[in-house]
């Protein structure tokens, strides 16, 4: 171990970064943190676009070995490596993903205090639908098992505390993530209706149902803000048609899109918090997301701040988009209260929150 030193530093473990809420989270985070602790952040092959997000205080050890990202579990171990070189007696590690290798060889090895914040779903008594949606549920559970191993678990909703403390883990706390207020633009009528998809073009993403249902309407624009392993694919369905526009990933797409965003949906089989949803709420943007996914139902207040439709239909879809179509003055009023309601999401109650579990420890 090296020597001693004053100031805490935490050490953010985060194996993987995609373009998304992993990602988002990281900065956020990160650069809040970093006016109180020095913090270091251990990846493989960081994208530029979070790289330059971050401020320049903050030191990224990244072992750059593209061909690791295909495996998650030699990916996890060579970023502990890394990590475990610069391990220090003031040292805690906070990690945002991919817990299981990091959790077993702290304890094992390193034995520092560290805190996990659960990324993705927690399976409970209300999220059956992701549940039938997710590939490796049996494997998501027995990895669960292991946050026992963490001193602090930070995860995204209150089922979640419940849960997993009747899983036998103790120290469990709900901490949302932070949704900063902007700037409100007036959104520009044009003559086409324009409907966004933004976010990674993965299957859990499902961008293919919004693209196959939407296609055909008319007077309408779809426009994928995203990169992902399916865009060939969706290129292929789209067929080249004009009201289709894929602009590959956009750094703050919001801002970007500030005048021309008119609904903004959300089609993913299973979630955890939908960083997307705050974003959008965050800049008044019209939502139509799947009922009873991830923080989906509490983020929307059941339909009250935006628009719900039952996943994976594509009559009850169709229909929301029509009724939003037919009905905007009334999805810009949601936008409003919807708005209002993210001082439940103010910097205090999320990042200060996380503040305080690290004096703590």
């Amino acid at each position: 171990m090296k020597k001693h030193n004053k100031k805490k530093e935490i050490l953010i473990y985060c194996p993987v970064i995609e373009t998304g809420g992993v990602a988002t989270t990281l900065v956020k985070v990160s650069n809040y943190l970093c006016q109180y602790y020095d913090i270091k952040i251990f990846t493989n092959c960081i994208n530029k676009y979070t790289k330059k997000s971050l401020k320049k205080k903050i030191l990224i050890f990244d072992i750059r070995k593209k061909r690791l990202l295909k495996n998650r579990i030699y990916n996890s171990f060579f970023v502990y490596l890394l990590l475990k070189k610069n391990v220090t007696e003031n040292s805690i590690i906070f990690s945002l993903i991919d817990h299981f290798t990091i959790l077993i060889l702290n304890k094992l090895i390193l034995r520092k205090k560290i805190i996990i914040r659960t990324s993705g779903v927690v399976f409970n008594k209300n999220n059956r639908e992701e549940a039938n949606n997710y590939k490796y549920k049996n494997f998501k559970i027995l990895v669960t098992y292991f946050y026992k191993l963490a001193n602090v678990v930070i995860t995204y909703s209150k089922e979640n505390v419940k849960t997993l403390k009747s899983m036998g883990i103790k120290k469990v706390i709900c901490i949302y993530n932070y949704f900063e207020k902007k700037e409100f633009y007036k959104i520009k009528k044009y003559e086409k209706f324009n409907i966004f998809f933004i976010g990674r073009l993965s299957e859990e993403k499902d961008p293919i149902f919004f693209l196959k249902n939407l296609i055909n309407f008319e007077n309408i624009n779809l426009h994928f803000v995203a990169n992902g392993k399916m865009k060939d694919q969706l290129v292929k369905i789209a067929n080249n048609k004009k009201n289709v526009l894929f602009h590959g990933y956009v750094n703050n797409p919001f801002k970007k899109f500030k005048n021309k965003i008119n609904l903004l949906c959300i089609t993913s089989k299973y979630e955890g918090t939908p960083n997307v949803l705050g974003e959008a709420m965050a800049h008044k943007v019209p939502i139509l997301a799947p009922k009873n996914i991830g923080l989906v139902n509490f983020f929307l207040k059941n339909g009250k701040y935006g628009y719900l439709y039952n996943q994976g239909n594509d009559v009850s879809f169709k229909k929301k988009v029509i009724h939003i179509m037919d009905n905007y003055d009334e999805a810009l009023k949601k936008t409003i209260i919807g708005y209002k309601s993210l001082n439940r999401f103010s910097k205090e109650r999320t990042l200060g929150a996380i503040k305080k579990i690290l004096d703590k420890i």
